[in-house]
């Protein structure tokens, strides 16, 4: 039985139809998680405020890293 690994890099290239690099689909996903776990913390604290913004992108970057932590 001949099993092939798949490259996720490649699949990324093929469906973006462009070359892709693979440092940028890194930083694109990591960005997306943390937008992600941003989403509900904005809903509830932003009130406007860029400080309040930024704060709530610093927290998610830190549970987003939690998360990835050996339990």
């Amino acid at each position: 039985m001949d099993t092939k690994k798949i490259n996720p890099y490649l699949e990324e290239e093929r469906m973006s139809g462009s070359v892709v690099n693979q440092d940028s689909i890194v930083v694109s996903k990591h960005n997306t998680a943390v937008r992600r776990l941003a989403e509900p913390l904005m809903e509830k604290h932003w009130k406007g405020k860029v400080v309040n913004l930024n704060r709530i992108y610093k927290v998610a970057e830190y549970l987003y890293n939690r998360k990835k932590r050996l339990k």
